[in-house]
Order: structure tokens, then sequence, then C-alpha cells
């Protein structure tokens, strides 16, 4: 294959900044992944501190510590000039509901736009695009790594958009480090707890939690769909710069949308 001299030479169909928290190991593992040829993915840090989250006040701290690294982290991404940005993380995304969600997306669009001429893929708003996806889902279960009061803010912005939680079960993981930590056997309990005959589809948060291979088999196993949030922030990105990959091994989202 030839190249034209401007072209990334690894990311000649599209080049992604990723944006994670510092803290994050799982994003940038999970979408390299699920990465097609020609994409090329630059991870760049929001600094925050490993701490302990051992309660909600803690939770909260953690959520307001990457909110406040957003911008900076952004601002350094752009210099990569990226075709797109991709923002690896989902509790800031949706804290507060739609409302907040919508405004926060706007101001982050609105310097990536000024800076490098690029859109962003933001948790909340991906989670719309691809629940539009599976029309006949009204009624959710959700897992995800949290606090109650991070779970709390899943329901909210969920209702916001128009879907009844059913469900919802967290890890309450210790620290921003240690959600990564989680096994897969908890995870599938978890699953476990909030599935039930009144639940159309299950929804996992939390992007430092490893997923995306085991949504896939528990689509297999539960016969709905079960959609991992890297899976679904990556798809949104690729979708959103005309890459129409089909790609299996992580989910009815990525392999048939």
């Amino acid at each position: 294959m030839s190249f034209e001299y401007g072209t990334d030479y690894y990311g000649y169909r599209k080049k992604f900044a990723v944006l994670v928290p510092s803290t994050n190991t799982a994003v940038e593992t999970e979408y390299h992944m699920m990465k097609p040829t020609g994409v090329v993915l630059a991870t760049r840090p929001c600094n925050i501190p490993s701490m302990k989250v051992t309660d909600e006040e803690g939770f909260v701290a953690m959520v307001k510590a990457i909110g406040s690294a957003t911008e900076e982290g952004l601002r350094h991404a752009m210099s990569l000039r990226p075709d797109h940005v991709i923002f690896g993380y989902s509790a800031e995304t949706f804290w507060d509901g739609k409302e907040r969600s919508d405004k926060e997306f706007k101001r982050y669009n609105d310097i990536a736009q000024a800076e490098g001429g690029c859109g962003i893929t933001f948790g909340a708003q991906a989670i719309q695009d691809a629940l539009a996806c599976y029309p006949g889902v009204k009624k959710i279960a959700c897992i995800s790594p949290y606090m109650p009061v991070g779970d709390s803010m899943v329901v909210k912005f969920l209702g916001d958009i128009g879907y009844e939680v059913v469900r919802i079960k967290g890890h309450c993981s210790p620290g921003p480090e240690e959600i990564a930590h989680e096994t897969s056997q908890r995870t599938r309990e978890l699953v476990k707890e909030v599935d039930g005959d009144d639940v159309d589809l299950i929804l996992q948060a939390g992007t430092n939690l490893h997923f995306v291979e085991l949504a896939a088999q528990l689509e297999q196993e539960l016969g709905k769909p079960v959609l991992a949030i890297n899976a679904l922030t990556f798809w949104h990105a690729l979708r959103s710069n005309g890459i129409p990959d089909r790609i299996r091994g992580f989910g009815s989202l990525l392999a048939e949308h």
C-alpha cells in the first residue's frame, strides 16, 4: 500500500486521540484489541492522583478530579492533530443527568473543533446513539465498578433519555486503579444479580473495568444485548469517522451495527 506524505503511517485511515484518567489501564488495552488496521490510537492522560475510595464522598472526589483534569488533558491531546478524540471515561460524562452532560459535551467539542477541527466521542452521548440501534429496548439492567452514588447517576442519565433501569449493581471498587483488579467471575455474578426476564439489555459502565470479551460471551449465554462501555465508545468513534468495519468477538454492537 502506498502512502501520501502528510498521512500518519499507522493511522492512514484515522488517527484517534484517546483521553483517559492516568490511573486507567483497561481502556487503551481493550481499544487496541478491537482496533481495525489503519487506525492509530494515541493515548493521552488526564492526570489524577492515586486515591482510595472507601465511601461515596471519596467516589465523588475521584469523579471531580477527572473532571478538573479533562480540559488540560484535551488541550495537550490536540497537539498530535487527531482526526477525533475519544473520552475514555464514563462517570463524569453523565454526572447529574442529560442537561449537564450535554453542556459538558458541547464545551469539550467546541475546544476540539477550535483547536483541531475534529469531533469527540463522549460516553453519555455514545450511549444514546448505541441504544438507538436496539429499538425494542425499554428496560435496562446495569453493572459498574462504582459506589452507589455513581450508580444513581447512571440511573438518572438513562431515565433522562427515556430508559428504565430495572436493577443496577456496582463493585464498589476501593480506588480508580483497583477497578482494573476486579475479576471476571465477580463481574459475572453482578450480571446474574441484575438480569431477569424483565430486562431487555444489560449495560456496563466504568471504563477501567475490563468487560468487552465477557460481554460478547454473555450475549450468547443470555440471548440479549450486553453492551460494554469501551466497545460502545470505540464503536461510536469508528462510525462517526466513516469506518464501517464489522468487528467480531466484542459483542453485537461492533459486529452488527
